[in-house]
């Protein structure tokens, strides 16, 4: 029985509305979308019971969902042409009749733009709901969505057919800032566009000679590439922007300020300082700054390493063990003279800071003479008794190599090696 009284009440509200001349437009609409194309069909009935057929070719990337959005849209703004003021819509997408009722939650940016759009679409109306319907009972209107891009030439004589090169969503809504503050291109740009020039022969010169490097290309300023494409300047606080997108957006490779700067140029950046610029954003960094390799080793000064003349400085090192040989010996000490490179080696059983004077005596200064600088590493059997005591009275100048620099005493190790 409320049943019955229920759709009794709806055609006296009906009825009544009709009388006012305030009656009621029915609106079918459907999309579609596949790999051939996209497109909406429409069905506007009025209160007299004339059919309105609309198809339209979506000619932009999108999906079911927005496509049905789409139809919708083109429909409720047919209606408001054929001043409609109640409207009872119709689609078979449960996506848009429950986000429209509340019933959904549009996650997606898309979706939640696009039913914020119907909103204020709606509000045009006196009165606007929209139902949801099965797809047997709107058959015309998906028909009509694929015919749109199926027969798109042969539709003009039947139904109106119309084009939409962009989606129905206000690109406009986003909102830009322009920023009226003057940056380093503001000089370049009055220049290469009016000829106008900084107040001074230095400034004017300078700005004169800077601009040769770039163009003006659609009112934006570009750096000219010799091999390359222009490059887009930007002012720092685009050039911070694109440095953080680069070192931490979305892949988050958190790459030195050398790669930082290639991957910009690549993408067809630049700003002065670029390096610069990159290290100091860098720095700032959590992440980096936290996992990233740190050297806890105090640090020695370089130990630069020259000669002018034979057998001045020699470098002396010691090498093993290796297998016993005859003699029970299992070391070798080797020294070398920097400027003729000069080899001398003895094997020995010890090595102790007496073996290492005999053979500086009897290797280097008895064939050689006496030498000026003696070069090796902090061993004890060079940096204690007795050698060290003996290479003052002897007036040899010892020099020591950093202990984490072993390079300083790099053509020892070289000649060792071999």
């Amino acid at each position: 029985m409320k049943k019955k009284e229920l759709l009794k009440w709806e055609a006296l509200e009906k009825e009544e509305k009709e009388k006012e001349g305030e009656a009621v437009w029915k609106l079918l609409t459907d999309g579609a979308s596949s790999e051939e194309g996209s497109g909406a069909g429409i069905t506007l009935i009025s209160p007299e019971g004339v059919e309105l057929t609309y198809a339209i070719r979506l000619d932009f990337e999108n999906t079911n969902n927005t496509a049905e959005y789409e139809a919708l849209l083109a429909g409720m703004r047919l209606a408001r042409k054929m001043k409609a003021r109640h409207v009872e819509a119709s689609t078979d997408s449960q996506l848009v009749v429950k986000q429209h009722q509340g019933e959904y939650e549009a996650k997606d940016n898309t979706m939640a733009r696009y039913m914020a759009k119907v909103k204020e679409t709606a509000e045009a109306f006196k009165t606007f709901k929209l139902e949801y319907i099965s797809r047997e009972r709107n058959r015309k209107s998906d028909a009509l969505s694929k015919l749109a891009f199926v027969a798109f030439d042969h539709l003009a004589r039947e139904v109106k057919v119309e084009v939409l090169t962009s989606p129905s969503l206000d690109t406009t809504e986003v909102a830009t800032i322009e920023n009226t503050q003057e940056t380093w291109m503001t000089p370049i740009i009055r220049f290469l566009k009016d000829g106008t020039l900084h107040e001074g022969d230095w400034a004017a010169r300078k700005v004169r000679v800077k601009a040769l490097k770039y163009e003006l290309i659609n009112g934006e300023l570009y750096r000219r590439s010799y091999l390359g494409p222009s490059l887009k300047c930007v002012d720092n606080e685009e050039a911070k922007y694109v440095i953080r997108e680069i070192h931490e957006g979305i892949c988050g490779m958190h790459s030195g300020p050398r790669t930082v700067v290639a991957k910009a140029m690549n993408a067809g950046f630049y700003w002065p300082r670029m390096y610069e610029t990159a290290s100091e954003e860098i720095k700032r960094c959590d992440n980096c700054q936290i996992h990233a390799p740190m050297t806890h080793r105090h640090k020695h000064p370089m130990i630069p390493v020259s000669t002018s003349w034979p057998f001045q400085k020699w470098a002396i090192d010691i090498i093993g063990p290796f297998p016993e040989g005859p003699g029970v010996v299992k070391y070798v000490v080797v020294a070398i003279d920097y400027f003729t490179k000069w080899i001398e080696a003895r094997p020995l059983a010890k090595i102790t800071g007496e073996q290492m004077r005999r053979f500086v005596l009897d290797n280097i200064i008895c064939r050689y003479g006496v030498p000026k600088e003696l070069v090796s590493d902090n061993g004890v059997q060079f940096a204690g008794k007795p050698f060290r005591s003996w290479c003052e009275q002897m007036h040899i100048h010892q020099v020591f190599t950093s202990i984490t620099h072993a390079q300083g005493n790099g053509q020892i190790k070289a000649s060792s090696r071999e």
